[in-house]
């Protein structure tokens, strides 16, 4: 009787509560059902650069990745970067809100369970590196962060020493015709690269241009199959996900 009092009481003091609605969380989340399925998920995007691809199209790839195919070789964006994502992801980077790592990454683990990406086996995680100086004032790695429900559950980090070895300006502070240039070089591998497929983890793509510096950097080391698995992808202006579901 005093353990079912005692559970009876950590379900309903501890257990989390929906971070939008304030109603009890689903399987240990700050979410429930319906607040889960109003999220603005992307549902039918490239699978180079995760841009939504119109209703009905029969392609997987959009024109721009089947005329110029960027470095990476697949890319999955579980979110637009919408309302409440893109508050979420701010608060991550700004806000020192941890927690909404752990809710990301929960999130981004239970669509490649579902998807059915093998925990043995799989590709070697590796999130995108901070430069130090950047590191050492924000305090964390947002995508290490993102990332650590998945290490948790099975998924093993690369070994290669990858570090961003030139600081640049913030990519969010630069118009997109200048973020190539701006992260070019900044990357570099040390050492042997053993891991023949990495998986990049990141909270945001915009122009690609982080990710598929990195990728290259990795495939002059060595690697021979560098995917991403991002939490948001932002729209060219006027652009919506079809499909995609967005919280009231």
């Amino acid at each position: 009787m005093v353990y079912n009092w005692l559970d009876y009481i950590r379900s309903r003091v501890l257990s989390p509560r929906c971070r939008l609605c304030l109603a009890p969380g689903e399987a240990g989340l700050e979410l429930c059902r319906p607040c889960r399925e109003e999220l603005p998920r992307l549902l039918h995007s490239c699978q180079r650069c995760s841009l939504p691809l119109p209703d009905g199209a029969r392609t997987v790839l959009c024109a721009a990745c089947l005329h110029n195919p960027p470095a990476l070789d697949g890319c999955f964006a579980l979110f637009g970067y919408q309302p409440p994502i893109d508050q979420w992801i701010h608060s991550l980077k700004f806000g020192r809100d941890l927690a909404t790592a752990r809710l990301l990454g929960e999130l981004l683990l239970a669509e490649l369970v579902a998807g059915g990406l093998p925990m043995a086996g799989a590709p070697a995680l590796l999130p995108v590196p901070l430069h130090t100086r950047r590191l050492r004032r924000r305090g964390y790695n947002q995508s290490l962060e993102i990332a650590r429900p998945l290490i948790r559950n099975g998924l093993d980090l690369s070994g290669c020493r990858c570090q961003r070895s030139r600081h640049t300006s913030a990519q969010s502070s630069l118009p997109a015709r200048h973020r190539h240039r701006n992260i070019r070089g900044a990357f570099s591998v040390r050492g042997r690269l053993e891991d023949p497929h990495i998986l990049l983890i990141d909270d945001v793509m915009t122009t690609g241009a982080t990710l598929n510096e990195l990728a290259r950097t990795l495939k002059a080391a060595g690697a021979a199959r560098v995917d991403a698995c991002v939490i948001a992808r932002t729209f060219k202006q006027g652009q919506e996900a079809p499909g995609a579901s967005t919280t009231p």
